[in-house]
């Protein structure tokens, strides 16, 4: 081959590198951006008559505040939820947990209890299970 055919070649795949590289920078920079879901704040709502001096302890309100329970039925219908990104279904609240599921972007679910450990308890395709509370988007469709 000439060296002329060679460049040719050459310089042909360096441009078809150069367009593929910047499809993929425009592809990363439009990529659709998740926002992150932080817990609700919540107040916990006694009855000063039925108040006794043990549950003013902070022993006593700190296991109080372990979980926040969600109520299934609001006046708009059931709390839902739906996946922000790609995520594991676990059988567990732990990243050490068996993976019950993978499900992709937009799944919907149930909200059972939102966890101040950062995990969501949920009911998907009939059983409970636990997903990352970072990965829920909360709705009430």
């Amino acid at each position: 081959m000439k060296k002329n055919t060679i460049n040719t070649i050459l310089l042909s795949i360096i441009a078809i590198l150069s367009i593929s590289i910047c499809f993929l920078i425009f592809c990363i920079a439009t990529r659709p951006r998740y926002v992150i879901v932080n817990e609700p704040e919540t107040a916990m709502i006694v009855e000063a008559d039925n108040l006794s001096e043990d549950l003013i302890q902070p022993e006593t309100i700190s296991a109080m505040n372990d979980t926040i329970p969600v109520e299934t039925e609001t006046a708009v219908g059931t709390m839902h939820g739906k996946t922000s990104t790609r995520v594991n279904i676990r059988d567990a609240a732990s990243q050490d947990a068996r993976v019950l599921h993978t499900v992709d972007e937009g799944t919907t679910f149930d909200i059972l209890e939102i966890l101040n450990n950062g995990w969501t308890k949920i009911f998907y395709e009939g059983v409970e299970a636990y997903i990352s509370s970072d990965y829920v988007i909360i709705t009430t469709e």
